[in-house]
């Protein structure tokens, strides 16, 4: 079956968003008095795809305990939303794919972190559709990616996923997608991404992955 849409991660994929996410995790620790190794590349095996289960694995489980972590977050992102830029390479690689593609993005970030600096950057026009957690489950539920397929009139067996992280790679596999696509420069490492169909290193890969 013929691929028609390609259906995007953002963070991690698109924009670069580790090391800053990694500081704010970094101050987040330190004012819930968590001790935790030091450097970012601790982070590359530990966050998870749904950041409820990242802060279960930090000890933060009371409806208390999370919502102090979630204001004490967005608050930080706020403070460094200018430090998140597309990866170098990327806009070259999403015009590549426009001229033969659909293109979409889903992701676990609320539309409003995000979308804006995709406008920002001249990236938003490349994109059909545009899915965030305010429209559905968290991955690595398949929900997103089925709603971006049927909103698209697209089949799983016409659609690739591209992401980075375990389990954008099981939300895929369960959407049951042609193929998914997993990129070694975003948050997870290698190990974490053996189950993907194509593993690549920069962007520029992905249009050859994705063919």
């Amino acid at each position: 079956m013929k691929t028609r849409l390609v259906i995007f991660d953002c963070d991690g994929v698109i924009i670069d968003s580790f090391g800053v996410i990694a500081d704010i995790y970094d101050e987040l620790t330190k004012k819930h008095n968590i001790k935790k190794p030091e450097g970012k590349e601790f982070y590359r095996d530990f966050f998870e795809l749904d950041w409820r289960k990242t802060l279960r694995k930090l000890n933060i489980n009371t409806e208390e305990g999370m919502a102090r972590a979630v204001g004490i977050f967005e608050d930080l992102v706020k403070k460094n939303y200018h430090k998140f830029r597309p990866f170098k390479g990327i806009d070259k690689v999403l015009g590549k794919l426009h001229e033969k593609y659909r293109l979409a993005i889903v992701s676990n970030n609320q539309k409003q972190n995000f979308i804006p600096k995709l406008k920002e950057y001249s990236l938003h026009d490349y994109f059909d559709l545009i899915l965030g957690i305010d429209d559905g489950e968290f991955k690595p539920s398949p929900d997103l990616l089925l709603k971006c397929m049927d909103k698209l009139d697209c089949l799983p067996g016409e659609t690739v996923f591209v992401g980075d992280m375990e389990g954008d790679i099981q939300a895929g596999k369960a959407a049951k997608v042609k193929k998914v696509i997993a990129v070694t420069y975003g948050f997870h490492t290698i190990s974490r991404l053996k189950k993907a169909d194509i593993l690549v290193n920069t962007p520029e890969e992905i249009i050859e992955a994705v063919k």
